[in-house]
């Protein structure tokens, strides 16, 4: 039998979200992508850096004032409001809510989920090919439950065909795969099995020209991943706010006691959600550096739970203002801030940073995105100093 391992279900047919510029590809990062090495190890990443003094910046653009901040929202010190966790995104029209793991932006979204469909048929197809050439009966080894993934396929060609449905996530978790995953054949790695991810739905409308992004700060909700710095603050808007200055963002973290991390001046492991030991990357193509726009990838799960958690899910993680706090401002996802350079601050899940409120990276246009980027928004009170 030819030892065609190394090539199959490597996940990885690229499509780097660094790159994205206009709503555009590089069809030189999916290239570099797929002929990636197999790397089992976790590779250093870049670290954040720490906050730097703000270049001057246009005036703030102001929305409705308030007289007190709305229920969602934390008053920073009289100065203005923010949203109490991080934006999840619904549509501005319908109140819909929109998938947290497609960019909340129609065109790029669709976009994303075209290319992952056809990354996942050709995983798939070229496991298929490899166990009928190696003469393993595919029930027997591929599928949920020995189902055939065929059918899944023909579920997702219903779903990207049908762009007047509402319809419900197409891959469903069930008991024979828990969160979506299947085993598809050999992944090369010691003649084991290896998991495979099922691609999450994107719904029909949120690839529509109609839809626009809304943000919602609420508890207990998986926040909106993959967005690019220049949706960030239109969504804002749409719910009559606006997105922060970096400096109003890093006050809030810090929060009264104007601390580096919201719990204290002292890094502690495991108090945010962030420098987890494990990158969603790795686990999926075996290189965190690769696939940056798989939308599987705030899915993943180690044996802790999830790696991107719901919205309040790390209550230890708060930076407190009076009798109020403001919950995962450091981890869970980075968050994009009002600098027409680009800027996003407090760090992932997965990134290696002890920099607390002053992790930011300066290095990405407002174009990028990844499934790393999230945001929240700021609001202005009456009165308030200027």
């Amino acid at each position: 039998m030819r030892q065609r391992f190394p090539a199959l279900l490597t996940l990885v047919l690229g499509l780097s979200a660094a790159v994205v510029l206009a709503g555009t590809w590089s069809d030189g990062e999916a290239q570099a992508a797929k002929a990636r090495k197999k790397t089992r190890g976790r590779r250093a990443q870049p670290r954040a850096t720490a906050a730097r003094a703000p270049a001057a910046l246009p005036p703030i653009q102001r929305t409705k004032l308030h007289a007190a901040c709305p229920a969602e929202m934390v008053n920073v010190g009289g100065r203005f409001c923010i949203d109490r966790w991080e934006a999840s995104v619904v549509d501005a029209d319908t109140a819909r809510p929109a998938s947290p793991y497609y960019p909340p932006h129609p065109r790029l979204a669709g976009m994303m989920q075209q290319q992952w469909v056809q990354a996942y048929r050709d995983e798939v197809s070229e496991a298929r090919a490899w166990m009928l050439e190696a003469g393993v009966l595919p029930p027997s080894t591929l599928g949920v439950g020995g189902a055939d993934p065929s059918k899944w396929l023909a579920t997702i060609d219903a779903s990207v065909g049908d762009a007047g449905a509402d319809a419900a996530p197409v891959l469903l978790p069930t008991a024979s795969a828990p969160h979506g995953w299947v085993v598809l054949g050999d992944g090369g790695d010691g003649g084991r099995p290896r998991a495979v991810m099922m691609l999450p739905a994107l719904y029909p409308w949120q690839a529509e020209a109609t839809f626009r992004p809304r943000a919602v700060s609420a508890p207990d909700v998986v926040p909106q991943g993959y967005t690019p710095g220049f949706v960030a603050d239109p969504a804002c808007r749409e719910a009559g706010k606006r997105l922060c200055r970096e400096q109003e963002w890093v006050l809030a973290c810090k929060g009264e006691k104007g601390t580096k991390h919201p719990y204290g001046d002292r890094y502690q492991q495991g108090r945010c959600n962030v420098f987890r030991q494990d990158h969603p990357g790795r686990i999926l193509h075996g290189n965190w550096s690769v696939g940056l726009s798989d939308p599987r990838l705030n899915l993943v799960e180690d044996d802790s739970g999830p790696l991107l958690r719901a919205t309040g899910g790390t209550p230890s993680c708060k930076s407190v203002w009076g009798q109020d706090a403001i919950l995962d401002m450091v981890g869970n996802l980075d968050e994009w801030v009002d600098d027409p350079v680009g800027v996003f601050v407090g760090g992932f899940y997965s990134r290696s940073t002890r920099n607390g409120c002053e992790a930011r990276v300066g290095s990405h246009p407002a174009a990028y995105f990844d499934y790393s980027t999230g945001f929240r928004c700021c609001a202005d009170l009456v009165g308030a100093p200027p």
